[in-house]
């Protein structure tokens, strides 16, 4: 196996090769959709990978079907949007991959974000619909759970169908999951036995919660972005040459970074997104937030401002979107105004610092 390392710069996109197979590429930011930089990382890609990758691939019709199962799989790996009529005519756009990419051209994840995002508003309604009428729960049904084993839907009613049973299954085993809580609450304290919900109330529960959980599903799907969809399809192509080939977005890029180094400039606070809102989930020993003392775990982050800049409100902002906002270079000063548990308000000013991160943390800010 080979080991490679080299690093070529072009003006605007960064390839860099490291350890035999594994090729990352970075891009430079871009907060909306950016034609001009999407053409130009597709020439690039196009060029640069057969050319410094070490399976000497050629970018011909057999990588561009490759690059496209991968692609497809990306957008919708469940088979829970699309019909067979979108993947027909997404399946036009295959063997021009190469070609396109050549000529700077880059069209099917324009193409795959405008038919997935018809879809995704249809099965928001449908799935809406479903949960509504709620389900006969004595009809004995099954569902294929195995992407690789399902086919498209061939039409709505088909889709709902599937959608119909899939959150049956899941609201049956809420149900179970919940009656099992209850075993388990009561083997604890027999003292508790009044307090057990009725069967009726376990299943109005458990529908309801796999209904917010959709609800949820469907507010991050509407937060991806088309640049989403061209860093995606980027990927494909960078896959199709190896699976261990990945295309980085710069948010990709900087976390990867972040985890080589074992370290990062920011407040040091675990975060999550909960219900639409960015959620403290702990404070990293030693870190800004800890020294400041304010900042706790369970406070929810509803806005952050820059030193004394008008501040950003997050609710309902992607996890990754408030993390950039909430980082940023050892010494700058980030305002957080937070709600506490007990629903009182306020704003805190913490100094970032340089936070090191163990192997076993996640998502650090």
């Amino acid at each position: 196996m080979k080991n490679i390392y080299r690093v070529v710069i072009a003006s605007v996109l960064a390839v860099t090769l490291y350890a035999s197979s594994c090729i990352a590429v970075q891009a430079p930011a871009a907060t909306e959709t950016d034609e001009t930089r999407n053409m130009l990382i597709g020439y690039m890609l196009s060029k640069q990978l057969p050319v410094m990758h070490f399976s000497d691939k050629v970018m011909d019709d057999e990588l561009a079907f490759a690059a496209f199962d991968l692609y497809l799989k990306q957008l919708d790996f469940q088979k829970r949007f699309l019909l067979q009529e979108d993947v027909d005519k997404l399946s036009v756009y295959a063997p021009g991959i190469d070609n396109n990419m050549l000529k700077g051209e880059i069209v099917l994840p324009d193409v795959g974000y405008h038919i997935l995002a018809k879809r995704m508003k249809q099965v928001e309604d449908m799935t809406a619909e479903i949960l509504d009428a709620g389900f006969d729960y004595n009809r004995d049904e099954s569902y294929e759970t195995d992407p690789d084993k399902l086919k498209y839907a061939t039409s709505l009613d088909d889709l709902r169908s599937r959608w119909r049973k899939t959150l049956k299954g899941q609201v049956i085993s809420r149900y179970l999951d919940l009656q099992e809580e209850q075993e388990k609450s009561l083997e604890k304290d027999p003292e508790a036995k009044n307090e057990l919900k009725s069967d009726e109330e376990l299943w109005a529960e458990a529908e309801k919660k796999v209904a917010k959980r959709t609800r949820n599903f469907f507010i991050r799907m509407h937060q991806e972005t088309r640049q989403d969809h061209y860093d995606r399809f980027f990927n494909a192509v960078a896959r199709a040459f190896d699976p261990h080939t990945n295309y980085m977005a710069p948010a990709g890029k900087e976390n990867f970074d972040i985890h080589m180094r074992g370290s990062l400039e920011g407040i040091g606070a675990l975060l999550r997104e909960e219900d639409g809102y960015i959620k403290v989930v702990n404070i990293i020993p030693g870190s800004a937030s800890a020294r400041q003392g304010r900042l706790q775990a369970e406070d929810i982050i509803l806005e952050v401002g820059q030193g004394a800049k008008e501040p950003v409100e997050i609710t309902d902002m992607r996890l990754r979107d408030a993390v950039r906002l909430i980082r940023g270079p050892k010494g700058s000063e980030v305002r957080l105004t937070i709600r506490k548990p007990d629903g009182t308000k306020e704003t805190i000013p913490i100094q970032r610092d340089v936070v090191q991160i163990e192997e076993t943390l996640l998502n650090p800010h």
